[in-house]
C-alpha cells in the first residue's frame, strides 16, 4: 500500500510527502528525561475538591494515540482529543465531531469531510484540514511503524486537501468501516504544531488536541493528569450540556490494582477504578458508598482460537468435540458470576452483527463431545482417563495470560475437558507481548483472542490471510473470499448478509470456540455522577462528570 498523500490535480490541492524521524538510542533517553522534566506544579488532586482520580490497571509502553494500542490509553486519548465523527452511545450512529458533514461517493470510496471552521488546538493552533493531513502524514510515517491508527484507515490510498475546510479521502476499495476508524480514539486529531515541535518520542509529554481536557503531566508508570480546556469548542452531541458543576481536573493513576480491597481503594485514593474483577463486584454491590458500572464491550466475543495448521485440531471431528465439552454455563455462573453472558457466535452481541442462529447450537453435552473424539480415532485404551491415538495422548495447550478472568476460565475448561477424556496443559504467559510473539509463531493449541469494535470489519484482523493469526490456519479460500467481499459491500443488507456468513463459516468449521460476551465493571464511589462511556464500551466520557460534595 502506498501511504496517502494529497493529490496535485488541481491549485487548490497540496501534497505533501512522508517526513521521516531518524533519531537513536542515545537520544530517547535524552528526550524522555527532557519531556517528564515539563510539569506544572498544582494543589494535589486529593485536595481539590473537582479533581477526579482515576485508577487504571494497565501501564503503557508508550502513550502515543499513533502507536498505542491498549485501551487503557485510548481511555485518555478519548478526553484530549476529538475524532472527526462520533458514534451515538445510544443510536450507535455516526455524528459531527471536527467534520460538521460529510458525503460519500457512489462507489463507497471517496470521502469528503467538512470541517469545522471554530476550533483551535489546547496549544493554540487552528484547526483545519491541512491539520488532520499532518496526522494522517505521521500515521504512515515508517518511522511510526504498524499501529491501531493505521489498522483503522483501511485501504486509504491518498488524502486531499480541497480548501482549508474541505479534506477528501481517496480509498483503494470501498470500505464502509472507515466510519466506524475515524471515530475511534486512536484517530484523533493531534495539533500539528506540537508534532512538529516536538517530534515522534517526546510528543507523548506534551500533547496537544481540540478535545474537553488538556494534558498536564505525564509520568510512566505513575500517573497522567489533564486538567479542563476552558477553550472547548466541539461539544458533540454524545456530550450534554455542562451544567457548571463538573470535574476541572483527572489524574489517572497507572497501575492500579484491580483485584484484593476495592472498597478501600475507593475510600482511600481513588474515585474510579477500571476492571475490577466479578468477585470484586459482587462484594461490593449493595455498599451505598459505591457503585459498580457494568458495560458491554461491542467485540469479537471473547474467545479461543483453535490452531488448524497442526494436529491434533486440524481434525474438524476434534474441533467440534471441544465446543461440545466446554461448559459455557458454568463458565458464565462461576468465573464471571453471571455478569458476563455466554457467548454463542464470533461477534458479541453489542455489535449488532452476531449470528443468532448459533444460540444454544453447541451447548454442553460431553455425551456427543466423546462420540466425536472416538469418531477421530482417540479411545482410553488404557483406563488412565485420557483419550490416545496411536499410542499418544491427547494432549492440548492453552496460552494463558493473566488478564480477563482468563486463568479461572482456563482452569474450568481443563476441569471439564478433563471428563471427555482430554489433557489440557495451561502454559501462563506475561502479558501481550508474549502473547503476540506465539500468534505470529502459530505454535500453541489455543491462544485467547480478542479484538474490539462496533463494525464487523473487525472479524478480519484475526481472520483475513494476512492477519498476524494467519500462521494458526491451514488455507481457507472460501473464507478469505467471503471477508474479502464483506469489507467492500456498500449495501447495508448485503453486507450484514455477508458478515452472517463469516461467522457461520467460523462456526461450521469450528476455527473459533467463543465462550463468553466482552464486559468490563467500573467501580466508582457514590459520589461520582454522571459516569458514562462512549459507543466502544472501553472509552469514559468523562466532560459531563461531576462529583457530589459532602
Amino acid at each position: 500500500m502506498s501511504y496517502p498523500g494529497t493529490q496535485a490535480a488541481k491549485d487548490t490541492t497540496t501534497r505533501k510527502r512522508l517526513r521521516l524521524a531518524r533519531l537513536g538510542a542515545g537520544l530517547l533517553l535524552c528526550l524522555l528525561l527532557v519531556g517528564c522534566g515539563a510539569w506544572r506544579t498544582e494543589t494535589a488532586c486529593e485536595a481539590d475538591p473537582r479533581c477526579l482520580r482515576y485508577g487504571l490497571s494497565a501501564d503503557f509502553a508508550v502513550l502515543d494515540p499513533h502507536s498505542a494500542d491498549l485501551p487503557e490509553a485510548g481511555m485518555i486519548f478519548r478526553q484530549i482529543y476529538d475524532s472527526l465523527v462520533y458514534r451515538d452511545n445510544i443510536s450507535q450512529q455516526f455524528v459531527p465531531g471536527l467534520a460538521s458533514s460529510w458525503a460519500v461517493s457512489d462507489d463507497g470510496a471517496v470521502y469528503t469531510f467538512l470541517l469545522r471552521r471554530d476550533v483551535l488546538f489546547h496549544d493554540g493552533a487552528p484547526f483545519n484540514a491541512a491539520a488532520v493531513a499532518r496526522n494522517f502524514e505521521r500515521i504512515y510515517d515508517p518511522e511510526q511503524g504498524a499501529s491501531r491508527a493505521r489498522e483503522l484507515l483501511g485501504p486509504l490510498r491518498q488524502y486531499e486537501i480541497v480548501d482549508d475546510y474541505t479534506l477528501r479521502l481517496h480509498l483503494a476499495t470501498a470500505y464502509p468501516a472507515l466510519l466506524d476508524g475515524l471515530a475511534q480514539p486512536w484517530l484523533g486529531i493531534a495539533s500539528p504544531r506540537a508534532l512538529d515541535d516536538y517530534g515522534r518520542l517526546r510528543y507523548q509529554f506534551h500533547q496537544a488536541g481540540t478535545g474537553p481536557f488538556v494534558l498536564e503531566k505525564y509520568q510512566p508508570g505513575e500517573a497522567v493528569a489533564l486538567r479542563r480546556f476552558a477553550g472547548y469548542r466541539v461539544n458533540p452531541s454524545v456530550y450534554a450540556p455542562l451544567a457548571g458543576d463538573e470535574i476541572q481536573r483527572v489524574e489517572f493513576a497507572l497501575g492500579s490494582r484491580s483485584t484484593g480491597d476495592v472498597l478501600r481503594q475507593l475510600a482511600d485514593s481513588l474515585d474510579v477504578l477500571a476492571d475490577i474483577s466479578p468477585a470484586d463486584a459482587q462484594t461490593i454491590v449493595g455498599n451505598s458508598t459505591v457503585q459498580v458500572l457494568p458495560t458491554q464491550i461491542p467485540a469479537l466475543a471473547s474467545s479461543l482460537l483453535i490452531n488448524t495448521a497442526r494436529p491434533p485440531l486440524d481434525n474438524g471431528d476434534l474441533r467440534r468435540a471441544l465446543l461440545l465439552a466446554t461448559d459455557r454455563a458454568a463458565i458464565s455462573e462461576q468465573v464471571t458470576l453471571n455478569y458476563s453472558q455466554i457467548a454463542w457466535s464470533p461477534l458479541s452481541a453489542s455489535t449488532g452483527y452476531s449470528h443468532t442462529g448459533y444460540v444454544n447450537r453447541f451447548a454442553y453435552d460431553p455425551s456427543a463431545a466423546k462420540e466425536l473424539i472416538a469418531t477421530a480415532g482417540f479411545a482410553d485404551n488404557d483406563g488412565d482417563g485420557f483419550v490416545e491415538r496411536d499410542g499418544g495422548a491427547l494432549t492440548l495447550g492453552m496460552v494463558v495470560p493473566p488478564s480477563g478472568q482468563l486463568p479461572e476460565i482456563a482452569e474450568s475448561l481443563r476441569r471439564a475437558w478433563r471428563s471427555v477424556g482430554i489433557d489440557l496443559r495451561l502454559q501462563p504467559v506475561p502479558g501481550r507481548a508474549r502473547l503476540t510473539e506465539l500468534a505470529l509463531s502459530g505454535e500453541y493449541d489455543l491462544l485467547p483472542v480478542d479484538a474490539a469494535g462496533m463494525d464487523p470489519a473487525l472479524l478480519g484482523r484475526v481472520f483475513a490471510g494476512d492477519s498476524p493469526y494467519a500462521a494458526s490456519r491451514a488455507p481457507h479460500p472460501r473464507l478469505s473470499q467471503l471477508l474479502a467481499q464483506a469489507e467492500r459491500e456498500i449495501d447495508a443488507s448485503t453486507r450484514r448478509q455477508r458478515y452472517f456468513e463469516v461467522q457461520a463459516l467460523l462456526m461450521e468449521e469450528t476455527l473459533l470456540l467463543p465462550l463468553r460476551e466482552p464486559l468490563r465493571l467500573t467501580a466508582t464511589r457514590a459520589a461520582v455522577r454522571n459516569m458514562r462511556f462512549d459507543a466502544y464500551g472501553f472509552y469514559p466520557l468523562l466532560h459531563n462528570v461531576a462529583l457530589r460534595l459532602n
